[in-house]
């Protein structure tokens, strides 16, 4: 067997300033988020390649630097602790595309039915999607393709991780209080997709490229997700890699009951 490359980390303090403002935590609180969603940080020490994202998540997951400073919800789900030491043996890791680069990419969701030009989200009859109560047609837009307005964004636009960020905030927690209007939305999606996206200049053609690298991690046990917990819409780990830096933002948040 050839030996490949091992990826080891470190854990650093980097400061997140619009993760951490007033204003965003304020945001995130009144979606039912604040409590529920970490953000940590590591330098890691060699070029990655996507084809390597399995192989960068399980030495992630199994480094003692990430396992003991990591933050995961306690059993009581109460707090974020530390993850101690554990053994994982088995990893899931998708690639998760990163390419848009202007707001308008949200435009069409401004349309009859749905948004309205105010920014107004048109309501619905209540009924549960998926364990949410859906009150609105941006929530039925987002859950099911029953929706009238499903087709506006097709599958590979809905793995964006812009469009995860935004629907990640629409969602919420368990006590969301939603917004009637969606321009808080787009406004938190919008700065946190900034401050966690690595952009530089192509020298030839002279455009902003995004060079950062996402993948969706989760770690695994046979059949048990040790993190970032059971399958839901708002249990999700990204690992944002940062190439030039070669630094490694870990955003995640469990929506529900862990293993802990």
């Amino acid at each position: 067997m050839v030996d490949r490359k091992t990826f080891k980390f470190e854990f650093t303090n980097k400061k997140y300033l619009t993760f951490n403002s007033k204003e965003v935590k304020t945001d995130l609180n009144r979606w039912d988020l604040g409590n529920r969603i970490s953000l940590t940080t590591f330098a890691y020490n060699d070029f990655f390649k996507d084809y390597e994202a399995k192989e960068f998540t399980y030495d992630f997951f199994n480094d003692p630097n990430v396992q003991h400073n990591l933050q995961v919800f306690s059993s009581n789900r109460q707090e974020l602790v530390t993850w101690g030491n554990h053994e994982i043996k088995e990893v899931q890791a998708e690639i998760i595309p990163c390419s848009i680069t202007s707001m308008d990419f949200f435009d069409r969701l401004t349309t009859p039915g749905l948004v309205r030009e105010s920014g107004a989200i048109y309501k619905c009859l209540d009924e549960d999607i998926d364990g949410f109560l859906v009150s609105d047609e941006l929530h039925r837009m987002l859950l099911t393709d029953e929706s009238d307005h499903w087709g506006l964004y097709n599958e590979d636009e809905r793995q964006e991780l812009l469009f995860l960020l935004f629907k990640h905030l629409v969602l919420g927690g368990p006590i969301c209080q939603y917004d009637d209007k969606i321009d808080r939305y787009l406004e938190v999606a919008k700065a946190l997709y900034k401050e966690f996206i690595t952009v530089q200049k192509n020298s030839d053609t002279k455009q902003i490229e995004l060079i950062s690298k996402v993948i969706k991690a989760s770690a695994w046990d046979g059949d048990i997700c040790w993190f970032p917990g059971d399958d839901h819409h708002q249990t999700f780990c990204y690992l944002i890699l940062n190439p030039v830096n070669r630094i490694v933002s870990v955003l995640s948040h469990d929506f529900g009951k862990g293993v802990w």
